[in-house]
């Protein structure tokens, strides 16, 4: 809404902004739009293509009246960076590039607080989207209270902080002219990640995986993400082309087509599903005048995009820069042509009948072009045949993409997978119901849930994942804040007319494309996404804001006598999150310094390095880890052991961190709490082989340690829980069940290790017939040869046959001399019989 300061006004001398009158007449089409004459005689709004840029908000000053014009100034500039950049720093996946975002962000806010208290506007939260957004970030600081991981819930913490200033940022900086600066610094981001794909491709910058198996990833390193990314940005750059004067609706219109290009080279089959059904709900709810003009844009900029990628990404993949290049052009050329036509046009449909007459013939090629498609398409030669398809798919679309397009159904491996994957989730979620297992639970827990071996560190569905994070609660706040943010949404929508309107329904509807792929692929884990998510979200609030007039201002009074308090508040708000950030990125700093003087052997160093990174970080379990095994280098056992176990307390479910524990322990003398640590292990990843591997050596060493100091007992009882190690990874596949197809390479199968573990046990437990199979078996690996060889020689002496002895010792004292020396102590070991 835009606003006045009336001088001589006893209110504007206390500092109170008067709202401009909402009345408006009942049929009027346009809020400060001036209607030309025709159109008060015809009742329907000017072509929108003979629209200029700007027209609906020229009356608006660009920065508000009141209050420190450069904090205004320094905030928002931070605002376009913050929103531009994300998807060049590989689409702030990772932590470092996150924490260093939110670094920006508390100082952004911080700016941005002290120029609203410039106005004497102190309130932090104002409407009810403000709250349940805050509410999110509160529940996700609850929920790492006691989390499956301290590191990964830290780091979403952070995450989430970073989102909702994001949110709150944009929406009190928004304004009806600053809204489209920030919509075309998004806009930008997702051009700028859509060329970076293409120079990729071409070899004209390296970026790592930005392009593979003929599919474009960019800059985001995944696909999907791309996919969902640049389909946001696109329709963002829909409303851009339709305010635009007829000039800047050329760089409009190529860049439209640059974006759907690689929007189709993505190769995503979610993105090919949701994208087109949310275009054509922005199509359909666009303001009547501007229907006409964003079909024809529609349909010239999806022509050009399929003419573009057609030939480019064989071309790219073949290596043959020139000509690949050569296609983009043609394609830039019929996204210009096309623009030039509708410009053309625009001349010749002046009025309703002709508007309409057009919109019928457009209506009537597409039905026919598709109806052709699709008797083309269903009488060419399948693939499945094995001959080259002749349809005019084959045609249009690279084979890369082709073959994705072909194969959309629930029948794929990937779309199977993504259902049982939030099946697991599902698991988890009635594991902990109220606040989850905390940021990064489904990374850090999983394994535990899986239903088959895979490795996934995603679920795949955002918001099942957000529920395993923080439990039904914080899935509830989620649902609260997309239904407010659609409510608000629709108010924007119906309260609004004109490009008003467009503008509000392109936010919706970017936003919609975002929130709608985040259900079946993990794009809001990408920052990058999740930050234009957000930022949609904060626009829709900010055009609330001037829909429903200015934010309470304080009485000069009150004001001067909170001042102090609600600055100091923002300063240690602001420098609490720099200082959290902060913390995460010196420790990583000293991690790296850390492994450099590792690689120099200089284990002091390493040790002062890693101690240096748990003080800065004590949430990452890794360093604690880590320490441990430089402490045991240095025969610290006792401080080994402290280091291990706090490295547990912080990360129990992690693997690694509980191998090490074992291993810690074994070097204390702790043999049981070293197998006990090895059982959980195998508990917390039942489908992991590695884990059930790792067990049955645990039991061998305990059993000859055992069997050393005369513990025979606890010997046999170690020996037979190795022996069964087979019969149980039988069992355990047997339940695999309609997953057999699914369960990937890694998970827990029979495996010459765990024969040869099963093999020891059997031989010292008398059976030797049962050890001599799985010793041969285990014999046949290469890498496991000469200890299965060892023990085949150790057991052809206890029998007698000592040549045979002999000839197998020989072959493992030349494989590995120090395990040779082994041979005559693990000989006298007595055998204990079943």
């Amino acid at each position: 809404m835009a606003q006045v300061h009336n001088k001589k006004s006893k209110d504007n001398r206390r500092g109170k902004v008067i709202p401009l009158q909402k009345a408006i007449n009942k049929g009027q089409k346009g809020r400060g739009e001036r209607q030309p004459s025709r159109e008060k005689a015809t009742g329907s709004p000017v072509a929108p293509w003979r629209r200029q840029q700007g027209k609906a908000t020229a009356g608006e000053p660009f920065w508000p009246e009141g209050g420190s014009q450069t904090l205004l100034a320094i905030a928002f500039a931070g605002l376009l960076l913050l929103l531009f950049y994300p998807p060049f720093f590989r689409g702030l996946f990772f932590p470092v590039e996150q924490h260093w975002t939110l670094m920006l962000a508390a100082i952004l806010f911080f700016l941005t607080y002290l120029w609203k208290l410039s106005r004497r506007e102190a309130f932090f939260l104002t409407r009810p989207l403000d709250f349940a957004a805050a509410a999110l970030v509160v529940i996700y600081i609850l929920a790492a209270i006691k989390p499956a991981s301290r590191g990964l819930a830290a780091a979403e913490v952070a995450k989430i902080a970073l989102y909702f200033l994001t949110f709150w940022l944009t929406s009190r900086l928004a304004g009806q002219r600053r809204t489209l600066y920030i919509i075309h610094a998004l806009y930008l981001a997702a051009v700028g990640a859509a060329l970076a794909a293409l120079l990729a491709a071409t070899d004209l910058v390296y970026i790592k995986d930005g392009f593979v198996g003929g599919r474009f990833f960019s800059t985001l390193q995944y696909p999907n993400a791309l996919a969902s990314y640049v389909g946001a940005g696109s329709i963002l750059g829909f409303y851009l082309w339709a305010r635009a004067g007829n000039r800047w609706r050329y760089g409009y219109a190529a860049a439209n087509y640059l974006l759907l290009m690689v929007f189709l080279g993505t190769g995503s089959r979610g993105a090919f599903l949701i994208f087109p059904a949310v275009v054509f709900l922005y199509w359909l709810l666009a303001p009547g005048g501007y229907r006409l003009n964003t079909l024809a844009h529609l349909v010239a900029s999806g022509v050009a995009a399929l003419v573009g990628v057609a030939r480019f990404i064989p071309l790219a993949v073949a290596k043959a820069h020139g000509p690949a290049w050569g296609w983009f052009a043609l394609g830039l050329v019929v996204a210009l042509a096309g623009q030039l036509l509708i410009q053309g046009a625009s001349w010749s449909l002046r009025t309703p009948r002709a508007r309409l007459a057009a919109g019928v013939a457009v209506l009537i090629v597409l039905v026919g072009t598709g109806a052709f498609f699709i008797q083309h398409q269903l009488a060419a030669t399948p693939a499945s045949t094995g001959e080259q398809p002749s349809g005019l798919m084959a045609r249009i679309l690279p084979p890369q993409i082709r073959a994705r397009v072909q194969d959309i159904n629930l029948e794929t491996k990937s779309s199977r997978e993504r259902l049982l994957w939030t099946g697991d989730a599902l698991k988890m979620i009635r594991e902990r119901p109220f606040l989850g297992f905390g940021g990064g639970g489904w990374e850090a827990a999983y394994r535990q849930y899986q239903s088959y071996f895979y490795n996934s560190t995603q679920v795949h569905n955002d918001y099942a994942q957000v529920a395993v994070e923080t439990g039904l609660l914080g899935l509830g706040v989620l649902a609260l804040i997309w239904l407010l943010f659609l409510l608000v949404t629709i108010g924007n929508y119906r309260h609004s007319r004109g490009p008003e309107r467009l503008q509000a329904l392109a936010i919706g509807i970017a936003a919609l494309n975002l929130g709608l792929h985040a259900a079946i692929d993990f794009d809001l884990a990408l920052g990058a996404i999740s930050i234009m998510l957000w930022a949609c979200f904060g626009l829709a609030r900010g055009l609330e804001g001037q829909r429903l007039g200015p934010e309470p201002v304080l009485p000069v009074t009150i004001f001067k006598n909170q001042q102090l308090a609600w600055t100091t508040a923002a300063a240690i708000a602001s420098l609490v999150l720099v200082l959290f950030a902060g913390s995460y990125l010196a420790g990583v700093a000293s991690a790296r310094q850390a492994a450099a003087a590792l690689q120099r052997k200089n284990i002091a160093a390493t040790a002062a390095y890693l101690e240096e990174a748990s003080r800065y970080d004590p949430f990452t379990a890794s360093y604690n880890s880590d320490l441990a095994g430089i402490y045991l280098q240095a025969g610290k056992t006792k401080e080994a052991l402290a280091m291990a176990l706090a490295a547990s307390a912080k990360d129990p479910y992690n693997l690694a961190v509980l191998n090490r524990l074992a291993e810690v322990y074994w070097q204390n003398g702790s043999v049981e709490q070293a197998v006990a640590t090895m059982e959980r292990a195998r508990q917390l990843a039942p489908w992991v082989g590695a884990g059930w591997e790792n067990l049955g050596q645990a039991y061998d060493a305990a059993g000859l340690n055992y069997l050393q100091a005369g513990q025979r007992d606890k010997a046999r009882q170690m020996f037979q829980q190795a022996a069964a190690l087979p019969e149980a990874v039988k069992a355990k596949v047997n339940t695999l069940g309609e997953f057999n197809d699914l369960h990937q390479p890694g998970g827990v199968a029979l495996t010459p290790a765990i024969q040869l573990r099963a093999g020891i046990a059997q031989y010292f437990l008398g059976q030797q017939k049962e050890a001599a199979v799985n010793l041969e078996t285990a014999a046949k690996d290469k890498q496991l040869q000469a200890e299965a060889n060892l023990w085949q020689a150790v057991m052809a002496f206890h029998q007698g046959d000592s040549i045979r002895a002999g000839q197998l010792l020989a072959g493992v004292h030349k494989a590995n001399p120090n395990l040779a020396k082994q041979y005559d102590q693990l000989k006298n070991l007595p055998v204990l019989g079943s």
